[in-house]
């Protein structure tokens, strides 16, 4: 009975495996084809159930490498970056990080891009059979 058990958790074990390897393959598509200049909104929504947070963040960031505007759905291309790390508001006094705002080529794509990241799920992708996979919405 013992040896049936270890067989029968050490097959799960292994189908496990191969479904977090093919998660991890098909996002990997995924990222990659979200780097094409132009993406189409319904592209674009229909392949986000399939990444997290972290794959989006893969985007946003190889995007900027591409020198080109992080948010997706945009194809601007950045030619200059802004050098600061900082920026100085004379209307509010305070003083604020945009290293990410650096990345995007207007404060809408920048909010766009944060709005869409603030819908996506956190959670492994070989564990959404369990989860409700959000609609998503795309900032007008």
């Amino acid at each position: 009975m013992s040896f049936k058990l270890e067989q029968l958790s050490k097959e799960k074990l292994l189908q496990a495996v191969r479904i977090k390897k093919q998660c991890n393959a098909r996002a990997q598509l995924i990222v990659e084809s979200l780097l094409e200049r132009y993406v189409s909104e319904d592209d674009f929504l229909r392949k986000l159930p399939e990444i997290n947070q972290c794959h989006y963040n893969d985007v946003v960031d190889e995007r900027h490498i591409l020198h080109l505007c992080s948010y997706p759905l945009c194809g601007e291309i950045i030619e200059t970056v802004p050098q600061q790390q900082y920026q100085i508001s004379t209307l509010t006094n305070k003083v604020y990080d945009i290293t990410d705002r650096k990345k995007f080529c207007s404060p809408h794509c920048f909010k766009a891009s944060e709005y869409i990241k603030s819908q996506m799920l956190t959670s492994p992708l070989w564990l959404r059979h369990q989860e409700i996979i959000p609609a998503f919405k795309v900032l007008k």
